[in-house]
Parts: structure tokens; sequence; C-alpha cells
């Protein structure tokens, strides 16, 4: 039985959805992670994968800003025989706010799902895939990193910080057989996106979209397929 998982954090989500889904076809088997409690991880698991997508996945309730709970999960697959060698950091949230409104409790929390999450997974992963002589680990920037929309100050910053530490965890794992990249999408429409996005700004941004559509979450799920491939055995410390 292979041994060897893909850990998707934000596994629930539209993107998170599509890349256990595309992973599954890979013959990658996919432990899915998720701040939800274990009914709603349930549910996701019956009304959106098929009955043999579900037996190559497992479910974690897991919140990546404590890192108590990160380390026990490490923990707790170790003693179960199941190694990580493939670990996508795509939990993420934005927060929305003029410089002068934007409140202190929305700004850390941006902070701490998007930076620290990918910092206390990627700690707590790493040394095994570096032992294995082999890992893959892909991190979610955004285009906002680049191109800041307005009000997203925290947003920008959190996924500038991601772009930089994906770079330094680049070089520290390279040695060892272990590639770090980092994927910065632009507007890539989903269901959870539709729910929170006003058709005004989901307009604004697709006019500033050069090939005039939104992205889907099947075309990001096959970029992490491709960076967690032997193919990108030699691509290291890059975003796209």
């Amino acid at each position: 039985m292979n041994r060897d998982y893909a850990l998707i954090t934000g596994a629930i989500g539209g993107l998170g959805t599509a890349m256990t889904k595309r992973l599954i076809a890979d013959g990658i088997p996919v432990i899915g992670c998720d701040r939800k409690t274990p009914a709603e991880l349930g549910a996701w698991r019956q009304q959106v994968l098929t009955a043999e997508e579900a037996e190559k996945v497992m479910l974690f309730p897991l919140d990546v800003t404590r890192e108590e709970q990160v380390d026990q999960l490490a923990g707790e697959l170790k003693d179960r025989g199941l190694h990580v060698a493939y670990l996508i950091n795509n939990a993420g949230i934005q927060g929305y706010g003029k410089p002068w409104e934007l409140d202190t409790k929305t700004h850390d929390r941006v902070i701490r799902v998007n930076i620290n999450g990918a910092f206390f997974c990627s700690r707590a992963f790493s040394k095994a895939m570096v032992e294995a002589g082999f890992g893959r680990i892909v991190n979610f920037a955004s285009l906002a990193a680049y191109i800041p929309p307005a009000g997203q100050g925290c947003y920008a910053a959190a996924k500038a910080g991601v772009l930089g530490y994906t770079h330094s965890l680049a070089l520290d794992l390279a040695p060892y057989g272990v590639t770090a990249n980092a994927i910065a999408p632009g507007l890539i429409m989903h269901e959870g996106l539709k729910g929170v996005m006003p058709d005004h700004v989901y307009e604004n941004l697709l006019r500033r979209v050069p090939m005039g559509r939104a992205g889907r979450p099947e075309e990001i799920a096959a970029t992490v397929s491709f960076l967690l491939s032997e193919g990108s055995s030699y691509i290291t410390g890059h975003s796209y």
C-alpha cells in the first residue's frame, strides 16, 4: 500500500476540492485538513467525492493557526505510518478595510492563517521529507502580492510574506531533494468566492484579466500536479 500522502490544508474549499480530486486521479492518496467540524467534513466527503475517491482521502479537522494542532497531527500521522511526501499549504483568508479602518483582529487573523499556517505546516512535515531525501511543498500566495487590490493591505502583505518564506524555504531544503514553490493565482472563480464577492467587484477584476475570463480551480490543480511530479524535480523557489 502506498504510504506517501499529499496533505492539503483548506481542503474543503473550491481550490482544495479540485486539488484533492486531481491528486487522487494522479494516484496520490490525500490527507485533507480544514477548519471544519467532523460532521462538516463528513458531509463534504459524501456530497463531493465519489465512493472510489472517498476511499483514498483521509479527513482531519485542523486550524493551521494553532501550532499545537499542527504538531499533534504530524505526530499522529507518523505514529500511523503515514508519510507526508507532498504538502500543499492552501489554507488562506482575505481581509478588507481601508488603512484607517482595518481592525487589528482582522489583520492578525489574515497574517496568522496565510503566513503562520504555511510556516507551522512546513516546519512540522519538512524534517521527514529531508530524512527521506524527497519532498514537495507548494505554498499559496496570490497575485495580490504583486498587484495589491485596494482595501486589502493585510492580505497583500501576507501573500508577499508567503512568497518570501517560500524562496527561503527552497534554499534550505534544496540540498536534500525537497522542493518548495508557490502558486500566486489571479482571479479564480469557484463556489466559495461567488458567495462573498459582489458582482461589481468581480466585474472590475475581470476587466484586468488579459484572457477575458476567470480561471478555473481545475487549472490550478493541474499546476499543483506538475509541481508534485518528477518532471518538476529541478524547479524550486519559484512562483507561478
